[in-house]
């Protein structure tokens, strides 16, 4: 309110009392302009101090409005009519004796005169030495005629003008500074809401720039026919898309309430039916009582459609602070509404609320809605971002749990083949040689003995590595490093493969990340030497103060990535457990080429207990 001044101009104009005191008669005829005799001198003026009147939804009828002009001594004065909403407006100069000449012609049924200067209806008041009369003539189709005037110098209309022309820019100004911004962060969290609000700002701005008048010369001044639809269409828009904008921003708290769900989609999918209605309004016959029974659905469809999203927001308003804001700023368009009803009934006038009201109350609505619109998507991104991390932190107790499993399976497993299969495969080994030595006395058993006890050294030493895999009792004692050594030596006798070992291991305490590597090793150590065929095989472990980087490199046969990934369970399992450990597995292969695998694994793993 303390910018309207400083932006239009013209608060102290509005404020100081007019030059001349005019006087007006007012009546409603069934009698077109050419067709009615006034006779001026015999009608009984009187003065408005509000330079208005109200003639209520008049349908088929036109409203007429006798102006009485005191002695003029200047051509400066003019006659303005500043309801640009009106179908037809005639301006007549008019003698004495009830003579007619028309000096305008304009309204949302007339082509738009580019030459215009000013989108009102502006009517030259003649220099007379003798009271003047004027005649202006309104006619519309179902909607209420509520002509403002006034009668000053066109110093002072320019001053006037300028001031609504300022205003408009400011508006216009902070509509797109706002669309801008609501636009970037829609492309930034990649949120529909902030979609649905910036189309809900172009739709009350376009009803805002038509309210004033400015839109039918700027867009489509040679198709007048498109005034009686471009309201309807910009509020049933802005109502449409505030559905939608409430639908995406509460898609939780309308889950849990039955009632506002259902009626907000009675009112989106009434207002998709209606907007056919209005498409289909240029094309229906624009005779009584067609025009009447749209203006009267449509105003009546949005009031309703209106009251009943106030209602649904006032139902969340305990449930969420946005929800609160959102019904302080309709809250806002509820009060400036009613004044408006005030001011046309005539209780209540303020100047500058009958004209500027509707704007100074979106310009509060569009800055209350957009602080709520933002603060509800940081809210939900930082909810979605819960919900990930805890989403994230349940698959790695999964993951976690399964590996315990696992391990607890391999530690059963690798104390049954030590403690069952062992001795008595070791059994075998002593009974057999004793039969041997009773049974073949008469024979040389040296060669049978000598393959026999191979093949149960080789067996007993495969148990041993199987069980050492299974569960590294060494890896305690001897550690990472020790513990790979040892089974790579292993590998090497069994195998026969040269396998180097490099590592600039210093020291890794975090128990489970021991584990994991080691086993994660030697599943890849042992696929090279049994898959790869390879001449030779190298594996490093390079540990910095921020990550692990451990590598498998062979020269065999290669293979596709692709197809082995998705056939081999040990490769499943390294990707499961090099997940758990938050790290990074990439395979390089190719076949006839050999393999590389190379693990990134950070230092300092924050692992669900």
């Amino acid at each position: 309110m303390v910018l309207l001044p400083l932006l239009t101009g013209n608060f102290a104009f509005s404020q100081e009392q007019r030059v001349i005191t005019d006087s007006m008669y007012s009546f409603v005829s069934d009698s077109a302009p050419g067709l009615i005799h006034i006779n001026p001198a015999s009608l009984h003026y009187v003065s408005h101090e509000e330079q208005k009147v109200n003639f209520g939804v008049v349908t088929g009828r036109w409203c007429y409005i006798v102006f009485k002009v005191p002695p003029i001594a200047s051509d400066d004065y003019v006659m303005s009519v500043d309801n640009t909403s009106i179908d037809s407006v005639v301006l007549f100069r008019m003698n004495a004796g009830g003579t007619l000449h028309r000096s305008y012609l304009g309204g949302n049924l007339i082509p738009y005169n580019r030459h215009r200067k000013y989108v009102w209806h502006i009517q030259p008041i003649a220099r007379s030495e003798m009271e003047g009369y004027y005649l202006a003539a309104f006619q519309d189709q179902g909607r209420n005629i509520n002509v403002g005037y006034k009668i000053l110098t066109t110093d002072s209309l320019d001053r006037l003008y300028s001031g609504f022309e300022r205003l408009i820019w400011f508006y216009l100004g902070i509509a797109f500074i706002v669309f801008v911004i609501v636009t970037t962060g829609w492309l930034i969290f990649n949120n529909m809401a902030l979609i649905y609000y910036a189309l809900y700002i172009l739709c009350v701005t376009a009803w805002l720039v038509e309210h004033y008048g400015y839109l039918y010369p700027m867009v489509y001044p040679d198709f007048p026919e498109l005034n009686a639809i471009i309201k309807p269409l910009t509020i049933l828009g802005a109502l449409l898309f505030f559905c939608r904008l409430i639908a995406t921003l509460f898609p939780r708290l309308l889950k849990e309430d039955k009632i506002s769900t259902v009626l907000l989609r009675s009112v989106f999918g009434s207002g998709l039916f209606l907007l056919l209605t209005v498409l289909a309004y240029p094309f229906l016959p624009k005779v009584s009582p067609v025009p009447a029974w749209f203006n009267v659905i449509w105003n009546g469809f949005f009031g309703v459609s209106f009251v009943v999203i106030l209602l649904i927001v006032i139902r969340l308003f305990g449930k969420s602070i946005v929800a609160r804001w959102f019904t302080l700023a309709l809250g806002l368009i509820v009060l400036m509404s009613i004044q408006q009803i005030l001011s046309n009934s005539g209780f209540f006038y303020s100047p500058i609320l009958n004209d500027h009201g509707m704007l100074l109350a979106s310009i509060a609505e569009i800055g209350i809605l957009t602080f709520a619109v933002f603060k509800k998507t940081g809210d939900d991104k930082n909810y979605l971002t819960l919900q990930v991390a805890k989403l994230e932190d349940e698959h790695y107790r999964t993951l976690a749990e399964l590996i315990m499993v696992q391990d607890n399976e391999r530690k059963r497993i690798a104390a049954e083949l030590h403690d069952s299969i062992g001795p008595m495969l070791a059994a075998i080994k002593i009974n057999f040689q004793r039969l041997v030595r009773v049974n073949m006395k008469n024979q040389d058993p040296g060669a049978l003995v000598e393959k026999t006890e191979d093949i149960i050294d080789s067996s007993m030493m495969e148990i041993r590595n199987i069980a050492h895999q299974l569960m590294p009792k060494e890896l305690v004692a001897k550690g990472l490093a020790g513990s790979l050594s040892d089974y790579i030596r292993d590998l090497r006798e069994i195998y026969q493969i040269p396998i180097r070992f490099k590592h600039s291991i210093t020291t890794i305490s975090d128990r489970h990340l021991q584990l994991n590597l080691y086993r994660i090793m030697c599943e890849l150590i042992l696929n090279a030497a049994k898959h790869s065929k390879a001449s030779c095989i190298t594996a490093m472990i390079d540990n910095t103060m921020k990550c692990i980087t451990a590598t498998v490199d062979d020269n065999g046969c290669g293979f596709e990535p692709e197809q082995v990934e998705t056939s081999s369970l040990g490769l499943k399992n390294i990707r499961s457990r090099i997940e758990y450990l938050k790290g990074d597995l990439k395979i390089s292969s190719v076949p006839g080429q050999g393999t590389q695998v190379l693990i990134t694994i950070p230092q300092k793993v924050e692992l669900p207990n």
